[in-house]
């Protein structure tokens, strides 16, 4: 107040008010001011222009004071989650791999992935999982990029320990063909970001359900192929072997080649040293029914993945997933055994395979493996865990399939005829 007794005295000079107002511009910052910071002429000043003006000074201290202050909390946040995402990321890649056998990958800024997706912008999201993690576009250092980000409520859905479990893994398989290559990620957020190579075909599930003519009845067996050895090499790789525990369309993205790329590793859990399984507490934040049911049974093991494989299998087959908790009967070996080839297969290819028989029916070559491979769905999707085959025997036999050197309880008949009938209930043999 004392400045201002003195700006309404008439008495009082020029050089006094400049005093004064250096006095309280000094007490305000908590430090000196140059004199040459009031090199300006305040003759003439209104009392209310030069408490306007100091009132300005002093808000603008304030604000800077609180930008820092700011500044330094996001700052220590973000060393605080650096420090904490990357001591999980390491204890996962020592527990698991002893942090050996990893690919490179980048580490990335915040503020780098914010730009990159220009502020992660609706424009630029491509596909949104249950809700608990977005992939979005981006662009880095010159090329098309896939970043994967969870929301900010994941701890309802899931554990930081699974993204965490997800880097580790991703880093160690990005080297298969049939893995979506990770090139980076942030460990800035509460959250670690993920950054994937970009997958130029999207979705699996949604290419098969939006558009199943585009992949034809050869393309699906590639893919079938390339998901058998990409969860093979989970299971056959590393010291102790890797169990996927959620196979599913979603988890898969195609690349300009109409390549599968398996491209979701938070489930995934190594099976302990001389041990075949696992106890976890798997099912939180679990969407899928018939997934769900197979794990509930009991501990995981690399069995489960073969039933996973199994239902996806049928699903490239039906050119469809069924969800709900209705869908777990259509997945069994007895709704297959108690419907015909024709009843269970997407029309699309059968369409596709009449087309190849002349108009006189399926070929006798596509009924073959259609029965081929429908024999193997149901020794994956065996109720007894044992008689399941496990991915490598999978793999192996579906590779002869795809080359039509395959053995099924019908390829013997029939082979001088061009076309088959499909109105015939699947052989009971497993």
């Amino acid at each position: 107040m004392a400045i201002l007794s003195l700006a309404a005295s008439n008495s009082a000079s020029s050089e006094d008010l400049k005093e004064a107002l250096l006095k309280v511009l000094a007490d305000l910052s908590g430090r000196g001011i140059l004199r040459k910071e009031l090199d300006l002429s305040i003759e003439g000043m209104s009392l209310g222009g030069l408490v306007l003006w100091v009132k300005k000074k002093r808000e603008n201290r304030y604000k800077h004071i609180e930008m820092g202050k700011k500044e330094k909390m996001e700052r220590e946040g973000r060393e605080e989650w650096m420090l904490r995402n990357g001591g999980l990321l390491l204890g996962k890649r020592i527990s698991y791999f002893d942090a050996k056998y990893s690919n490179p990958f980048s580490c990335f800024s915040a503020k780098e992935l914010q730009k990159a997706t220009d502020d992660y912008s609706h424009e630029n999201q491509i596909f949104e999982k249950w809700g608990y993690f977005h992939w979005y576009k981006g662009c880095l250092e010159g090329r098309d990029v896939c970043l994967k980000k969870y929301n900010s409520h994941i701890y309802l859905l899931c554990s930081l320990e699974m993204v965490t479990n997800e880097i580790a893994v991703a880093a160690q398989v990005s080297g298969h063909k049939n893995a979506l290559k990770l090139l980076g990620c942030s460990l800035e957020t509460q959250f670690p970001t993920l950054v994937f190579e970009f997958p130029m075909n999207g979705n699996l599930h949604e290419r098969l359900t939006s558009n199943p003519t585009s992949l034809s009845w050869k393309i699906r067996l590639k893919i079938a192929n390339e998901i058998a050895s990409v969860i093979t090499y989970l299971h056959t790789k590393f010291p102790r072997p890797i169990i996927h525990r959620f196979i599913h369309l979603q988890n898969f993205h195609l690349d300009q080649d109409l390549c599968a790329k398996l491209s979701d590793f938070t489930h995934c859990i190594a099976l302990p040293e001389g041990e075949t399984k696992v106890e976890d507490d798997f099912l939180l934040g679990l969407f899928d029914f018939v997934v769900a049911k197979v794990l509930s049974s009991g501990p995981s093991s690399e069995k489960s993945d073969v039933f996973g494989f199994g239902s996806l299998l049928l699903d490239l087959l039906m050119g469809k997933r069924y969800g709900g908790i209705e869908s777990i009967e259509y997945y069994t070996p007895s709704y297959i055994r108690n419907h015909t080839m024709n009843e269970i297969i997407d029309p699309t290819i059968l369409a596709e395979a009449e087309a190849v028989g002349g108009g006189e029916g399926v070929h006798h070559h596509h009924h073959h493996q259609f029965q081929a491979v429908l024999e193997l769905i149901l020794r994956c999707l065996s109720d007894n865990e044992e008689k399941r085959p496990i991915m490598l025997d999978v793999a192996k036999q579906l590779r002869r399939i795809q080359r039509g050197n395959f053995i099924s309880n019908e390829a013997n008949h029939n082979d001088a005829s061009s076309s088959c009938n499909l109105e015939c209930p699947i052989n009971d043999k497993f």
